[in-house]
């Protein structure tokens, strides 16, 4: 066999480097110089649409690709030229804090194989995982680096809330204690055993198909009437009057049948403004904040140089769709012309005869 020469080695390991370094790969955008390609903008189309349940594979596949698109290409360019500014300012990012959030949020999950399938469900990898937090904290750091100047609101909360009084009444709320099973016959069983006196609390952790109960023990937060749950569930648990008293009959709902306890329940009330004063200031102080930081972004994107092409090769497609369909509309204004003249021609024909 005859020896390979260096010359052609080096020039398959150069193809080779070309080919998966991305030669020739398309670009949707430039920021400032630095480049976004059509895969990462693919790549982010499909999380996101993973995420939020879009079907990028129907009917209206083409329109909803083309629109996740335009608005995550929008998000890339504004997260590079935040980055970009982070860099410039030399806020550095702190390895372990980092380590510290990825760990958090790992251990949210109940197992590595739940973890996993969440990345798996959302296409996302532990690397993604970790750039969306390093990311997340170099905007905080930015976010408040931006914002610090801004300590107090300039809305008087007392007067907002003298103001606005409607905002801060609260109908009447319940607190329920449920236990969640598959078959009606089970959920008469545990009834029966309430009544003879067993706990509802350590019949949900041993009996409850819910998978918060490892977490809440079956118990729910205050909530009102008007949608916040399924209508079955929340007809009943409005229909117990007394404290501690439970469903004397299964609840069917699609989950399954449920035994509820109400455990606590709140009047329809005006909450007072010392109960909601600090929430008031945090949300003014909030507002106030996104603003600067939205004002911040805005001058970022004015001053940059930004190169969507995306963008560009949009408006080409628009514009070359509407010269065929005024091309289309003038060829069948044509033939429209042509059958008026040709049924001019016989009309006049027959009358001549």
């Amino acid at each position: 066999m005859k020896k390979i020469s260096k010359i052609l080695v080096c020039l398959l390991a150069l193809a080779l480097v070309f080919l998966f370094t991305g030669c020739g790969e398309k670009i949707v955008a430039k920021v400032n110089g630095e480049k976004i390609t059509e895969e990462e903008l693919n790549i982010k189309v499909e999380q996101i649409a993973a995420l939020n349940g879009y079907d990028l594979e129907g009917a209206n596949s083409d329109i909803v690709k083309n629109f996740l698109q335009e608005q995550m290409l929008q998000a890339m360019i504004m997260e590079k030229l935040v980055i970009q500014d982070a860099k410039e300012k030399k806020l550095s990012l702190d390895k372990k804090v980092l380590k510290e959030e990825m760990k958090k949020f790992e251990e949210s999950f109940q197992s590595e194989k739940e973890y996993q399938d969440f990345l798996a469900a959302n296409k996302l990898t532990k690397k993604d995982m970790e750039n969306i937090y390093k990311n997340m904290l170099i905007y905080n750091q930015l976010f408040e680096e931006v914002t610090k100047d801004i300590t107090t609101p300039s809305t008087d909360p007392e007067q907002y809330y003298n103001e606005h009084p409607e905002e801060f009444d609260q109908p009447e709320m319940v607190q329920v204690r449920h236990i969640l099973v598959e078959k009606e016959e089970e959920a008469k069983e545990i009834i029966a055993l309430l009544d003879k006196g067993e706990d509802f609390k350590k019949l949900a952790i041993e009996r409850s198909k819910d998978p918060s109960v490892e977490h809440n023990e079956g118990l729910m937060e205050y909530f009102p009437m008007g949608g916040y749950m399924v209508p079955e569930f929340e007809e009943a648990s409005f229909a117990l009057k007394e404290i501690g008293s439970y469903t004397k009959e299964p609840v069917k709902t699609d989950f399954g049948y449920h035994v509820i306890k109400l455990e606590g329940k709140q009047e329809p009330r005006r909450i007072p403004f010392e109960e909601i004063k600090n929430t008031l200031i945090e949300r003014f102080l909030a507002e106030e904040k996104n603003t600067k930081f939205q004002e911040y972004e805005q001058e970022l994107l004015d001053k940059a140089v930004v190169e969507n092409f995306l963008a560009q090769e949009n408006e080409e497609g628009n514009g070359e769709e509407q010269e065929q369909e005024v091309e289309h509309e003038g060829h069948n204004h044509e033939e429209h012309n042509h059958e008026e003249d040709s049924q001019q021609e016989e009309t006049a024909s027959v009358e001549e005869n």
